[in-house]
């Protein structure tokens, strides 16, 4: 299989991403306006995804670039050939692992609760030149990614926080022998993720894990087998 070289660091996938990740910075003022819903949400004891419903729709919640470049580099070095990922929103980490699977005949297959960043995701990624190797589901990722097929080998957690566990759990028995599983926001949702963290961290688990110092926080697990 011949591999296709320094995909990511094509001039149009960098214009793209510099493009996406300039317009994530306006993420700040438009969660200004509704901060103080979502923090009343959380004080009345909503779940994490109670608290989203209070986003716009037009929030990125996107992985900094420093980050997805490691996406990127897991990813590659690795060769994982069948990529999920738990909250596409726009397509910014799609566009990272999209880059790896283009360069080793991979696949990503992502979940996105929300029709039209799905199609902005797609919209970018056609943009980027990496459309072919993606697929993106739209709806629950309880039901969209219930079908995935074994094995998974890199399983990306991002998007409502309080499905970070039953994701993983439902996806589990798919994931292959040496897996990686990361998950972003450790950082940025401590009580919501606590039983997440807790789950990979168990040591009679099958998980061995650590928290790598991203400014969100990024959980990163090795799946060692059942």
């Amino acid at each position: 299989m011949s591999l296709a070289a320094n995909a990511l660091d094509d001039p149009t996938v960098q214009a793209v991403l510099a493009r996406e990740h300039q317009r994530a910075e306006d993420d700040d003022a438009q969660l200004a306006a509704v901060r103080p819903k979502i923090e009343a949400a959380k004080e009345a004891g909503a779940s994490a995804t109670e608290q989203a419903a209070h986003y716009p729709k037009t929030v990125y919640l996107a992985v900094a670039p420093d980050m997805g470049r490691f996406l990127y580099l897991t990813a590659r070095t690795t060769a994982a050939q069948r990529i999920v990922e738990f909250g596409t929103s726009f397509g910014i980490s799609t566009i990272y692992f999209a880059a790896a699977a283009k360069e080793i005949g991979g696949q990503v297959i992502g979940s996105e609760l929300e029709p039209s960043k799905a199609a902005r995701a797609r919209a970018n990624l056609e943009d980027a030149g990496l459309a072919a190797p993606v697929e993106i589901r739209v709806g629950d990722a309880m039901e969209t990614l219930a079908d995935v097929q074994a094995p998974i080998d890199l399983l990306f957690l991002d998007g409502w926080k309080d499905l970070y566990l039953p994701v993983l759990q439902m996806l589990e028995p798919k994931l292959a022998p040496g897996a990686l599983v990361l998950a972003d926001n450790i950082h940025t949702f401590p009580v919501e993720l606590a039983p997440y963290v807790a789950f990979v961290s168990r040591t009679d688990g099958p998980y061995r894990s650590v928290v790598l110092p991203f400014e969100s926080g990024l959980a990163y697990s090795f799946y060692e087998g059942a």
